[in-house]
């Protein structure tokens, strides 16, 4: 069957421009925060979402840590990564961790933001360690409102007092951290996702982000341009994969583009991974709508 596919993918290859082109959904931001606020002393206006269709019930709390908005009478600096408003590039600041050996994978900020009608959910994150941060971090996300929690990323500091989205020459990876989450993400008023610090895997302890360092639970971790996005859920046709009303060959030809991946919309089945079964879907429907 499976060489059977390709074999009539390979035949929809003289509509590679057209499928190079192929209209997926857009992205639709859910919310976003920047921080970039006039006072960042205003401790209510900096954990207010500044965008996102859900910018109104999205919140951001944080569990067994503390967030600080004062840094002796200004804000602390934001993402290399962020543009500014208005001149302004501000982030938030956490710090007051657990002590050695305490609470590893449940102190961090929270992040929760209905995803209600939306499929494919992305996070997007910039953080910053300090010297004696956590050096390993969990982003998780949850859909019963924190009652489990499903790991999806660890995150490992390259040196201290640098971003995420430092330069590699710099100490950081060059790049938000950007996470498609499962298909279970989708749809959810309670959704959420959450970055939490976690024991270094070979010392079952927390290690310092910087070599040489001792981790401390005055460490600090900064986070910068938090963005939750979506995909609209048109409640379309079965292995439709780009949402045109028709299954046919660029459907195929996504599926296979995209196989062994995890998620996306080429997962029709929202199993987590782009596979035969997906390719079994849209063969089934194969001229459905079309």
């Amino acid at each position: 069957m499976k060489g059977h596919t390709i074999t009539r993918a390979l035949g929809a290859l003289g509509l590679a421009t057209v499928a190079l082109a192929v209209s997926l959904a857009q992205p639709v931001q859910l919310a976003f925060w920047n921080f970039n606020e006039s006072d960042p002393l205003d401790g209510t206006a900096m954990l207010a979402a500044d965008g996102g269709v859900f910018a109104s019930q999205a919140q951001i709390s944080i569990n067994l840590a503390e967030i600080v908005f004062n840094n002796n009478g200004t804000g602390f600096r934001g993402s290399p990564l962020d543009p500014g408003t208005d001149g302004l590039n501000w982030a938030l600041q956490t710090t007051n961790y657990p002590a050695q050996g305490q609470d590893p994978g449940l102190a961090g900020i929270v992040v929760s933001v209905p995803t209600t009608g939306y499929r494919n959910i992305v996070v997007k994150f910039d953080v910053r360690w300090s010297n004696t941060a956590s050096k390993f971090l969990a982003v998780e996300y949850t859909t019963d409102g924190g009652a489990s929690w499903n790991r999806v990323r660890t995150l490992e500091a390259r040196r201290g007092d640098r971003w995420h989205g430092d330069t590699q020459e710099n100490g950081g990876y060059g790049s938000l951290v950007e996470i498609a989450l499962p298909s279970d993400a989708a749809k959810s008023e309670n959704f959420a996702f959450r970055v939490v610090t976690i024991f270094d895997p070979d010392t079952g302890q927390y290690s310092a982000a910087q070599p040489g360092s001792n981790y401390s639970t005055r460490g600090t971790l900064r986070y910068d341009l938090i963005e939750v996005l979506g995909e609209e859920n048109q409640g379309g046709i079965e292995g439709d994969v780009d949402g045109n009303g028709c299954v046919n060959d660029l459907d195929l030809l996504q599926v296979l583009f995209d196989f062994g991946s995890s998620g996306g919309p080429s997962d029709v089945n929202g199993d987590g991974t782009v596979n035969d079964l997906d390719l079994l879907v849209v063969l089934f429907n194969f001229g459905t709508g079309c």
